[in-house]
């Protein structure tokens, strides 16, 4: 069964230390594109994202949103770095002596210099600091089910309103192979008519009529292209059978059926055939915006 590129799937994984929130969309695109929205502090997580969502899915624009609660936000500890401190009042020390300057450094401004106060985590067991890789983990292979169902049961609705277009276009191709020796006739009367306005009553040769109608049927036989087209629509068929990542594929037979189509279209002897051209480029367009959303 084909898939659609449009979809979305939520995934939540809680327990009594705290959960992870992972919801994914992805929208039809030409190659498989990831944008990923994570925590700044849970950044290396970026890797583990991508890595599941190329190991599920050939193709579409995705957006995937992660955020954590409680994991891994454990109480921060003020720090000085006295080290930093003494270099400071050394410097400024020795700037008094050069330039000669009274007074000496105080402590309020000391605490201001950028890096004297800082705060760090305090560290976690080992267990514990890859435990927001197994939460990850776990919302996020309950997103993207949740993404693939949708993504296939969008790819059902697709596959029903292509099915029933190519049984539209097959109807047409059929009639026009119906029509072809009504068409050859019809061609025969109006050209025998509009040559005898041309000549003023004069008679036309049944031989010379025969020939000139030959060319004529010759050049607009649309025989071949009606074949094809046929068996443009069976490949399609088949396709929309195996699913998978098949929308390039049906890309480009679709482009070909449209070429046939317009080959069809200018060598038409007759409005009937325009008009069944017109009828087949709109199924053909309408499935052409259908494919452009399958994986």
């Amino acid at each position: 069964m084909i898939k659609s590129m449009t979809g979305y799937g939520r995934g939540e994984v809680k327990d009594e230390k705290g959960g992870c929130l992972v919801e994914a969309k992805s929208v039809n695109h030409r190659f498989l594109e990831i944008k990923t929205k994570v925590p700044q502090k849970f950044a290396d997580i970026e890797d583990i994202v991508k890595k599941k969502i190329k190991d599920n899915f050939s193709r579409g624009y995705f957006e995937v949103y992660v955020s954590f609660e409680g994991i891994n936000n454990g109480e921060r500890e003020l720090k000085v770095d006295i080290n930093l401190a003494r270099q400071y009042i050394t410097s400024v020390e020795k700037l008094k002596r050069e330039l000669k300057i009274e007074g000496g450094a105080e402590l309020n401004h000391i605490l201001q210099l950028n890096g004297i106060l800082k705060f760090e985590e305090l560290d976690s067991e080992a267990s514990e600091s890859k435990a927001y890789i197994n939460f990850l983990e776990n919302a996020l292979d309950g997103a993207i089910s949740s993404l693939k169902d949708m993504r296939e049961k969008e790819g059902e609705t697709i596959d029903r309103d292509i099915a029933e277009r190519l049984k539209i276009i097959n109807g047409h191709t059929n009639i026009l192979k119906s029509k072809q020796p009504e068409l050859i006739d019809n061609f025969r009367n109006r050209f025998r008519e509009k040559l005898n306005r041309m000549l003023e009553g004069m008679e036309i040769p049944d031989g010379r009529l025969a020939e000139e109608v030959a060319i004529m049927a010759e050049r607009s036989d649309v025989t071949e292209e009606l074949i094809r087209l046929e068996s443009h629509l069976g490949q399609f068929r088949q396709l929309l059978k195996e699913g998978e990542a098949v929308g390039r594929k049906l890309e480009f037979i679709l482009q070909e059926m449209n070429r046939e189509t317009n080959t069809i279209g200018s060598k038409a002897i007759d409005y009937f055939v325009s008009q069944q051209v017109i009828a087949i480029k709109g199924e053909l367009e309408k499935i052409r915006e259908q494919v452009q959303n399958i994986e």
